[in-house]
């Protein structure tokens, strides 16, 4: 998977989030911006769930030897 796909698929999963889950735009007036910042509430057992799916993926993606 090329970079400009994988940032597709991160920009995708980002619009399917803000679909379904309630969310709030704040706006930081700055000299030097760096760009755009997503931060994500989460419980712990939704960041175990996130984790453990990100494994199972790149696992899949590239077995280990």
């Amino acid at each position: 998977m090329t970079i400009e796909e994988k940032r597709e698929q991160t920009i995708q999963g980002l619009a399917d989030m803000l679909r379904t889950s309630p969310f709030q735009v704040e706006f930081k007036v700055k000299k030097k911006p760096a760009g755009i910042k997503v931060i994500i509430e989460v419980t712990q057992e939704q960041m175990d769930g996130i984790t453990k799916q990100t494994l199972e993926k790149t696992e899949r993606i590239e077995p280990k030897p």
